[in-house]
């Protein structure tokens, strides 16, 4: 009963093949969006995307304890996995299934209607 969150990977200019463990069926993909909510130029766009998540001029941890501006889906993906945390400390009984379906039905349509390769199900939503 776990949820597994992985980055879909950033080879969205370069193709878009499906990358693993991001295009395993169970897994949440999430691909990455920029400050104004678009779809960053990076970000692998195919139909294993789930989500999206700021992944774009993130600040990160980095080596020697020092701060780094980042972008990449890797910096997308842990917005996602706290938010499933959140929901789920709240909601402990329910299973994993039902925290990913809640996940995907609150999520902030983007780009075209509906379910695309660019955002998948929409900008992962922690308020609702």
């Amino acid at each position: 009963n776990v949820i597994v969150v992985s980055a879909s990977g950033n080879s969205g200019s370069m193709g878009n093949d499906a990358f693993y463990p991001a295009a395993y069926e169970n897994v949440i993909s999430v691909a990455s969006v920029g400050e104004n909510s678009e779809h960053s130029y990076f970000s692998t766009h195919n139909s294993q995307v789930d989500l999206a998540a700021p992944g774009d001029k993130i600040v990160s941890t980095h080596r020697n304890g020092e701060y780094a501006t980042l972008s990449g889906t890797s910096m997308a993906a842990p917005h996602v996995s706290g938010v499933a945390a959140l929901v789920w400390s709240h909601f402990p009984t329910k299973s994993a299934i039902e925290i990913k379906n809640a996940l995907f039905k609150s999520a902030n349509d983007l780009g075209l209607e509906g379910r695309d390769n660019y955002t998948g199900l929409g900008l992962v939503n922690a308020k609702a």
